[in-house]
C-alpha cells in the first residue's frame, strides 16, 4: 500500500496534466524530466518551443541561447530568494502575426536543481468566467459580462454593441464595476480579472 507522501507524488502528474497551460519540469540544461499533456500538445507543433536531445530549444538560435541561460541562472539561485528565482520570457512563433509564447520560468528546490517552466499560448486564454466575477465583486450579470469583455480584449465600444446597449450606459456600468472592485482605469481592472482567470487555466 502507497505511503500518503507517495499517493500525493503518483497523483502530481495527473493534476498537471488537467491544466490547460503547459507545465515542464527540467534541469540546469534545460532538459526535460517532466512535461504536461498541455506542453507536449504545444511542443508537437514546434511554434516556437520543442523538445531536442539538446534540450528544450526556442525559433532562433539567440532565443534558445536566452532561454537556455535562463534556466542555468535560475537552477543556481537560492530557492530562499523568491524574488530572484522567477523569470519571465516571450518566445518568438513561426508567424511573424502570432502573439509569442508566454513563458514563467520558476527555480525548484533540489537537489538536484531544476526549473519549472509554465508555457501558455495567448490565444488559449479561457475566457474570464462571468458567474466568478459576479460572486467575487458582487457585479450584476450585465456588469460581469461587461467586465468579461474588456478582459478578453474587446474595446468598450465595442462590448456595448456586443451586449446590446449604448455607449453610455457601458460607461455608466463601467463606472460601477470600478466601484465594486475598487479600480481606477480599465487597464488595472483588467490586469485583476486576468489575473483571477489564471487559475481557471
Amino acid at each position: 500500500m502507497p505511503t500518503p507522501a507517495g499517493a500525493h507524488a503518483a497523483l502530481l502528474p495527473q493534476l498537471l496534466d488537467q491544466l490547460l497551460i503547459g507545465v515542464i519540469l527540467a534541469d540546469d540544461q534545460a532538459r526535460p524530466c517532466y512535461i504536461n499533456r498541455a506542453a507536449r500538445e504545444l511542443l508537437a507543433r514546434h511554434d516556437g518551443l520543442e523538445d531536442s536531445p539538446a534540450g528544450l530549444t526556442a525559433a532562433t538560435v539567440a532565443q534558445t541561447r536566452r532561454l537556455r541561460h535562463t534556466v542555468a541562472l535560475l537552477a543556481a539561485q537560492d530557492i530562499d530568494a523568491p524574488a530572484s528565482a522567477v523569470r519571465y520570457l516571450g518566445l518568438r512563433r513561426r508567424a511573424a502575426h502570432a502573439a509569442p509564447l508566454l513563458v514563467r520560468l520558476t527555480a525548484l528546490p533540489g537537489p538536484p536543481r531544476g526549473v519549472a517552466i509554465f508555457v501558455t499560448a495567448p490565444e488559449h486564454f479561457q475566457p474570464v468566467p462571468r458567474e466568478a466575477l459576479t460572486v467575487a465583486f458582487g457585479l450584476t450579470p450585465r456588469e460581469a459580462a461587461l467586465a468579461g469583455l474588456l478582459a478578453d480584449g474587446h474595446e468598450l465600444r465595442d462590448c456595448a454593441r456586443l451586449l446590446a446597449m449604448g455607449e453610455g450606459t457601458a460607461r455608466n456600468h463601467l463606472k460601477h464595476v470600478f466601484e465594486k472592485t475598487v479600480k481606477h482605469s480599465q487597464a488595472t481592472l483588467v490586469a485583476t480579472l486576468c489575473r483571477m482567470a489564471g487559475p481557471c487555466q
